[in-house]
């Protein structure tokens, strides 16, 4: 999915910006870093399905909270500071992967009461 997303970053952003130059590159530069949190994004929402098929409620609305609202939040306050107009794109990635680090200790946690 990111391979796709790199690959059509360019022909995707001319269709809807390609009337300028400089708004083209600050998509197509926006739009490939953001791609990289596909690598993230879909190990959290499985998470917090799981959990939900598990009957455990809480845990899925604690990862989908803080994934969707806290983490990122918190990391497009921050990262713009260090990294300017790119540490906005770069606030996905930094929530998706906080998201997988609570799932994974939450997994870790729960699998003695679940036996997965």
């Amino acid at each position: 999915m990111v391979a796709i997303a790199e690959l059509t970053a360019l022909p995707l952003a001319k269709i809807f910006v390609g009337y300028d130059a400089a708004l083209l590159h600050l998509t197509v530069s926006g739009f490939r870093i953001f791609a990289l949190s596909f690598v993230f994004m879909g190990y959290a929402i499985f998470s917090s399905g799981f959990f939900t098929a598990l009957n455990d409620g809480v845990i899925s609305a604690i990862i989908s909270f803080l994934r969707a609202l806290v983490f990122q939040v918190a990391a497009v306050l921050l990262l713009p500071l260090w990294f300017g107009i790119n540490g906005i794109w770069f606030s996905l990635i930094v929530a998706e992967f906080m998201a997988v680090v609570l799932s994974t200790i939450f997994f870790i946690i729960k699998r003695k009461k679940y036996h997965y």
